[in-house]
Formats: C-alpha cells, sequence, structure tokens
C-alpha cells in the first residue's frame, strides 16, 4: 500500500476532467492538481517551450513526493513526454496512448477521426500510435485552436452559440470522412462530449481524460500501490485567476477549493 499522492498536470481546466475521472474510479486517492494556466493555451507554444514550462511545473508537484504523474494533457504527452521521464524520477502516464488503443478497439470502420491542438497534430503522436496499433486504419485530425480558449472560458456551460458553431466547424468535416469513432485528443474537450453526442449520436466518442485511468489503475495494481486511508486529500493548484478558475472549475468538480503555488 501507497499512501502517497497522485499528481495530475495541466495547462487548464482540462486536466480537472482526468482528476475526476481519478474520483469517480479511485475514490480513495490521495490527488494533487495543477493548472498552468498562466501560461495557457499549451497547444500554440514550441516544443522546446512546451518542455520548458512542463519540467517547471512538474517540479512544483514533485514536491508532494507523488506515487505517480498523469500528464492530464495531450499537447504536453505528445511534445515532452520522453523528456519529462528522463529528468523525473517517478511513474509518469501520458494520455495518448490509452486513448489510442481504446479507439482502435471499439472502431469498427477502420475510420477514425481526431480533435486536437495545433502542437498535438503537428507532432503526429497520435497517427503513429495508433498505425502502429493497426496500419489499415484512415485517420482524419483537425487542430481546433478555437475550443480551449472558449472553455477556459466557460462557454462549454449551456448552449452557448459561439462554442455550438466551433465545435460544428471541426465536427461535419469528419463526419463527411464517415468517421465511426473520434478521439478527443485534448483533456478540455471532454467537457464537450455532450454537446458532440447530441450533434452526433452514433459516433463512438473516445475520451483521452477518461482512459488515462485505466493505466493508471493497472500501474496501481501491479506495483500494489492503492491508497488504504479513508478519508483522501484533494490539493487544487493554478498559477493564475485563482477566483476565475475556481468559479469554472465547480462545473466539474463539486466544491472545488484552488490554491496558487507559493
Amino acid at each position: 500500500m501507497n499512501n502517497g499522492y497522485i499528481a495530475v498536470f495541466d495547462s487548464g481546466l482540462g486536466g480537472l476532467t482526468c482528476v475526476k475521472a481519478i474520483m469517480n474510479e479511485l475514490p480513495e486517492e490521495n490527488i494533487v492538481f495543477l493548472a498552468d494556466n498562466a501560461n495557457l493555451p499549451y497547444g500554440d507554444k514550441s516544443k522546446e517551450e512546451i518542455v520548458d514550462l512542463s519540467i517547471e511545473n512538474i517540479a512544483f508537484l514533485n514536491g508532494f513526493s507523488p506515487k505517480a504523474l498523469i500528464i492530464a494533457c495531450n499537447t504536453i504527452d505528445s511534445n515532452a513526454l520522453e523528456e519529462l521521464k528522463d529528468r523525473f524520477d517517478l511513474p509518469i502516464i501520458g494520455v495518448i496512448t490509452p486513448a489510442a488503443i481504446k479507439a482502435v478497439l471499439i472502431s469498427e470502420n477502420r475510420k477514425i477521426g481526431i480533435m486536437a491542438t495545433s502542437a498535438t497534430v503537428t507532432s503526429g503522436q497520435y497517427e503513429r500510435c495508433l498505425k502502429d496499433l493497426d496500419d489499415k486504419l484512415e485517420i482524419f485530425s483537425l487542430a481546433c485552436p478555437k475550443f480551449t480558449p472558449l472553455i477556459e472560458e466557460g462557454r462549454f456551460i449551456g448552449e452557448d452559440p459561439l462554442m455550438i458553431e466551433a465545435i460544428k466547424e471541426k465536427l461535419d468535416p469528419l463526419l463527411e470522412k464517415k468517421i465511426d469513432t473520434l478521439i478527443l485528443g485534448c483533456t478540455h474537450y471532454d467537457l464537450l462530449m455532450e454537446h458532440i453526442h447530441r450533434m452526433a449520436p452514433e459516433l463512438k466518442i473516445v475520451s483521452s481524460s477518461r482512459c488515462v485511468v485505466s493505466d493508471l489503475k493497472a500501474y496501481l495494481l501491479e506495483n500494489d500501490e492503492f491508497n488504504n486511508d479513508n478519508e483522501p486529500k484533494r490539493l487544487f493548484y493554478a498559477t493564475d485567476n485563482k477566483e476565475g478558475f475556481e468559479k469554472t472549475a465547480s462545473y466539474i468538480i463539486d466544491d472545488i477549493k484552488i490554491e496558487i503555488p507559493d
């Protein structure tokens, strides 16, 4: 048993969708979360910037001596995961591989769409991972730079016309390709799942936020590191706009309290 924290890192609200999935499936675990919203979005940054920011913020989380760290950001996973694994002596789990595996398992017509940030699409990491699993797949990737800023503004709540228009702008071309499976290749986009499902009810949607929990559970089981404390601790940090972030985050996790790192 290990009562250490599970650390979760993202550039913003998206990582909270991963935290919520962990809380639902592993409710006894201690969690520390950091959103680097002062530097949001990561999706339009260079690989070097993404690596440098990630190192700085994971160093903060490493101060909690976590037993595992979830990179709850497809952009970081696709651009910095190997560098981070080399630099930090702790188990680091990314979101891309589990999402790709799930998509391959459920797709029937072998046509898979991907919505992601510009940096994730440019990296080609999803395509490589998917092709390694099944080289006969047809893969259609679209960068969705409008999504994250709108989500951070809270426009995923209700039927905001700007959010709906932005989703349709990207979803319609993918549906024209006859995809039967869509990977939400940014943890922010998990917050759009209900909107997408209403627009395309037959589409199979893969959430990278939720898929990564299966890898986390497998790691904890293999290493006998489940928490045996009945009162789990939950710590939430953001690097900027504490009040605004907390207000929007409360739509994802009830009664959330955000702190600014020292």
